[in-house]
């Protein structure tokens, strides 16, 4: 990392310029670790949506409130150089059938995914995680 001074009529500005890495893989401690990814989708359902009952008004909120959780926790890991999308999707469950696929374009070797279902009395919630390494 470098710094540079800008001359300005109102005085000097600090700006930081940031210089290439050139790391096309991550390190051994930053590598995607989907077990704990896993744990994380696993508390963070079990803690938000046990015992609750479905309501088709908050659903949207809780499942925003779902997602900005799980993607905090998940940075908190440390996979700084991942960009991470989260996907929640929550719903009634009334016996119906629930499918969901997606797709991405990515390298198996540094990006990865995680994925956990919770179900109880009256909602069901699927969360996914997705991890794309970026240079």
């Amino acid at each position: 990392m470098a710094a540079a001074l800008l001359d300005e009529p109102e005085g000097s500005l600090l700006q930081t310029i940031y210089e290439n890495t050139y790391r096309t893989e991550p390190t051994e401690d930053t590598r995607w670790q989907q077990h704990r990814v896993q744990a994380i989708l696993q508390n963070v359902l079990k803690e938000r949506l046990q015992g609750q009952v479905y309501d088709p008004v908050r659903g949207s909120q809780t499942t925003k409130q779902l997602a900005d959780d799980i993607r905090e926790r998940v940075k908190a890991l440390g996979f700084e150089r991942h960009k991470v999308v989260v996907y929640v999707c929550l719903g009634e469950l009334k016996g119906q059938t629930f499918s969901s696929c997606s797709r991405c374009l990515w390298d198996t070797a540094t990006d990865g995914f995680a994925s956990e279902t919770f179900r109880n009395e009256s909602l069901f919630a699927t969360a996914q995680v997705f991890a794309l390494y970026f240079e």
